[in-house]
């Protein structure tokens, strides 16, 4: 996964740096095998969780008025990641976890980054 600075900077440091750490995790991958597969994920997880929470706070103390639909994909995300990481354990749950890191985590972080988040950072710096 590669951060593209014309994309994905948003010119709101703390949202930039939690995103510029999403992609050097996800890129941290060494073992293609299951283990490092679920290790990255759950690092991926961890950090995920402080950069919700670190939004959310922002959302509320800046009276976001879309923060209910932000924070709801917020929710759905960390569900999916918790899923994967847990039904892991069977082979099916393998394949599944390696799908998901592979096409739908870097589909996600695109589209979220771009939809959600640039809305945020522009509403952060006109009304701050």
């Amino acid at each position: 996964m590669n951060f593209d600075n014309s994309k994905h900077l948003l010119n709101y440091v703390n949202m930039d740096k939690f995103h510029l750490e999403f992609v050097d995790i996800y890129n941290s991958l060494e073992e293609e095998n299951i283990e490092g597969y679920k290790n990255v994920m759950m690092r991926i997880f961890e950090q995920t969780k402080l950069h919700f929470c670190s939004e959310e706070n922002l959302m509320k103390e800046h009276s976001y008025p879309r923060s209910k639909e932000h924070s709801d994909e917020h929710k759905k995300v960390l569900y999916e990641m918790e899923y994967f990481i847990k039904s892991s354990v069977t082979s099916v749950g393998k394949k599944f976890l390696k799908s998901y890191y592979r096409e739908a985590l870097p589909y996600w972080f695109d589209s979220h980054l771009l939809s959600m988040d640039s809305d945020l950072a522009s509403f952060l710096k006109n009304n701050s």
